[in-house]
């Protein structure tokens, strides 16, 4: 009852309608928020090597954690709080004037829909900025089918649960014009190019100590920008995020295609050109692979299950993990602290049970290993003719002698290790899915 809107529990009324904020200038902001998006993937693969993936980021901070991890995060908390002094782009939760239904209502949504989000991003390992920026513009097959599965079940779970009218539009009085925002935008992606060429030059002439702080400033930065993305376009804002799933409030709002459209602007020439022309090999500042997972993993159950777990609670809570970072820092509330929280806990719940699935088949393989050295047990008669034999012979099976389970066990343990390490080729499926993150 709650996870609806609490004033029309049990009634579904549809009215085909655009919301009032569903404007040009929206689409404006829109797009320069996106193509900012799409530089910041494009600066983070180039300058610094691997796929810019929000809910990666988000998992490694508690699994195998990593400083250039926290870097990023912690800059793009600072760069959305910078620029929210100046720029409102987030809705406030709880929405003012409501009651305390309402507010049950969107917190238990926060909570439920961020624990989905995270658990679906993990299974299909990425969200809207891996599969959507990156993966779509690379043609990569798993990415084409994981887009349109979350597009789809979030517009008919947002519709069914009413998210546009539990989370009404919210008209913000202090958004600068949308000529202001597509000049920021544009300023901060000229700086990314600026700070690109400066690292290039740190890479070819710079000393290990000057490539490890370029590394370190470019994740700040790439995460501040991409925190100004998402606040210039208005995905931070969960209103735009619940009127666009909802498509029978009479609020829908056609926002965030703009924003796709704008990123994608960016990244399909970029990584076509990688891909097909040889444009670039290595990362401007280590002189590295750029660690792209390949393109010809073809989809799987795993994917659509995770795509279709992360639109539900996408189309519940209204964010997804990058937004979520830029609320907490822009507008901070217990409602964005515990989707924070559950968003996390989505993530590492789906290593937990990973490796759990891994020690239960591991734990099989032992017992199988097990049964079939003991399956040519003595009969009978050969027992009762071993007995009149002197204790001092060794027995021709004993069960004492344990250096064939010990290489077994070696086997297993290294299959185990290699199967949990999600940066070897061991796991094709690991290392492709979670660099695609």
């Amino acid at each position: 009852t709650y996870l609806v809107y609490p004033k029309q529990p049990s009634s579904m009324v549809f009215t085909f309608g655009f919301s009032e904020d569903f404007t040009w200038s929206s689409i404006a902001l829109a797009i320069s928020g996106g193509i900012l998006l799409g530089c910041s993937v494009v600066f983070k693969t180039a300058c610094l090597s691997g796929v810019l993936g929000i809910s990666n980021y988000t998992k490694r901070l508690v699994v195998q954690p990593e400083a250039k991890r926290y870097l990023f995060i912690f800059g793009m908390l600072v760069g959305s709080f910078l620029l929210s002094l100046g720029f409102e782009g987030t809705d406030k939760l709880p929405i003012p004037g409501t009651g305390p239904a309402e507010r049950v209502n969107i917190f238990l949504r926060m909570a439920f829909g961020a624990f989905f989000v995270g658990f679906g991003a993990a299974l299909q390992h990425g969200c809207t900025s891996g599969h959507g920026l990156t993966g779509l513009a690379r043609l990569s097959p798993r990415s084409w089918v994981a887009v349109p599965v979350f597009m789809g079940v979030g517009l008919v779970s947002g519709t069914l649960l009413q998210s546009g009218s539990a989370m009404p539009p919210q008209i913000l009085k202090n958004q600068p014009a949308w000529y202001v925002g597509s000049i920021l935008a544009a300023s901060l992606a000229c700086f990314l190019l600026v700070l690109g060429a400066l690292l290039w030059v740190v890479g070819r002439r710079g000393s290990p100590s000057a490539l490890k702080i370029g590394l370190f400033v470019g994740e700040f930065v790439v995460g501040a920008t991409f925190g100004a993305g998402l606040l210039i376009s208005g995905m931070a804002r969960v209103s735009k995020v619940a009127g666009f799933l909802d498509v029978a409030s009479g609020n829908w709002d056609l926002s965030l295609p703009f924003v796709m459209m704008g990123g994608l602007s960016i990244t399909f020439p970029y990584f076509q050109a990688v891909r097909w022309c040889g444009l670039q090999k290595k990362s401007f500042l280590t002189s590295d692979d750029l660690d792209l997972p390949p393109v010809d993993r073809m989809p799987d159950r795993t994917l659509a299950l995770g795509a279709a777990l992360f639109g539900f609670g996408w189309a519940i809570c209204g964010v997804c993990p990058g937004p979520m970072w830029v609320n907490l820092a822009a507008n901070p509330s217990w409602e964005v602290l515990v989707g924070v929280i559950c968003l996390t806990a989505g993530l590492s719940a789906q290593e937990l049970f990973k490796s759990t699935r891994t020690l239960l088949a591991r734990s099989k393989s032992e017992n199988t290993s097990s049964e079939s050295s003991d399956g040519a047990t003595p009969t009978s008669a050969e027992a009762a003719g071993s007995k009149s034999k002197s204790t001092n012979d060794k027995p021709k099976y004993d069960r004492t002698d344990s250096g064939h389970s010990d290489v077994m066990g070696n086997k297993l343990t290294k299959m185990s290790t290699t199967s949990t390490d999600e940066g070897t080729e061991g796991n094709v499926f690991e290392s492709q899915a979670s660099s695609q993150d």
